[in-house]
């Protein structure tokens, strides 16, 4: 995934990186590692993209590149016109208003859009996905969920079984913390989130009652560090100035809209030098 995502943030001509000074410089938080959770439960898959669902109709969306260019390959199920399929390319500016977006034509020669917003949403099966799914055919528009498909499984694809753990963890560090780099498993089944505090320095806190209650919180360095950490970062209720740092943010929201928060995406490559707050 983190190829593509380089590939993305080119084509949105993110060339240059700007810094705020402190902040977690080369600390654990700025590296990017392959993480699969161990509460995964989404079957693997090589083809990276994202599998859309609604209530009478299916998709999947396949990433290519073609020509140094990334394109997707869109196809539908179940709608009432029959099957269809189009080739869509990233809209930009990349993350404009942070949501995904992909616009391209239909083989019948509509146009087609589709948006992607990063939030719970909840299918009729009861699964919740991380991303509500928007797709517009010519004057037909039809709404769902997304997951993303990839050979590794990120950890906020389950940001919201892990908003308990990330707010306790949060009130106990009393206002010190900047951001979130990892949310994950620990041994004997608590879960463990990574915070960055506004000085760069990375810490662990392990949590208890199904993330409701803290159990500890320890200063950690990158000796400490595990895979996926920082790839995305997380900010709870807040969606900060992208120029501001080098992470290309997207917006998290509840279903109603209200926000949740933002997951930031290193455009730097490892390079970011300053803090996010």
């Amino acid at each position: 995934m983190k190829q593509l995502w380089v590939a993305a943030l080119v084509c949105a001509g993110l060339t240059a990186c700007a810094s705020t000074g402190g902040g977690v410089g080369g600390s654990v938080s700025n590296s990017a590692f392959d993480y699969a959770p161990s509460r995964a439960n989404r079957s693997a898959d090589t083809r990276i993209g994202y599998r859309l669902t609604g209530e009478s109709w299916q998709g999947r969306m396949v990433f290519e590149t073609v020509g140094g260019e990334v394109r997707v390959d869109l196809g539908l199920d179940g709608l009432e016109s029959g099957a269809a399929r189009a080739e869509l390319l990233i809209a930009m500016p990349y993350l404009d208003g942070g949501v995904r977006r992909y616009e391209g034509l239909a083989d019948t020669g509509r146009p087609v859009t589709v948006e992607l917003q990063a939030g719970p949403c909840h299918a009729g099966d009861g699964a919740t996905h991380p991303y509500f799914a928007k797709v517009r055919m010519g004057m037909s528009e039809i709404r769902g969920c997304a997951s993303e498909t990839a050979p590794v499984d990120r950890w906020s694809n389950y940001l919201a079984q892990y908003l308990p753990a990330i707010d306790a963890c949060l009130a106990e560090m009393s206002g010190n913390a900047d951001h979130i780099s990892l949310a994950y498993t620990l041994s004997g089944g608590a879960t463990g989130i990574r915070l960055v505090d506004r000085d760069g320095a990375s810490w662990e806190c392990a949590t208890r009652e199904d993330g409701h209650r803290v159990n500890s919180l320890r200063p950690i360095d990158a000796a400490d560090a595990v895979l996926g950490e920082g790839d995305p970062i997380f900010v709870r209720s807040a969606m900060p100035d992208a120029q501001m740092s080098c992470y290309v943010f997207e917006s998290v929201r509840e279903a109603d809209g209200r926000l949740i928060g933002a997951l930031g995406h290193d455009a730097c490559d490892g390079g970011f030098d300053g803090s996010i707050g």
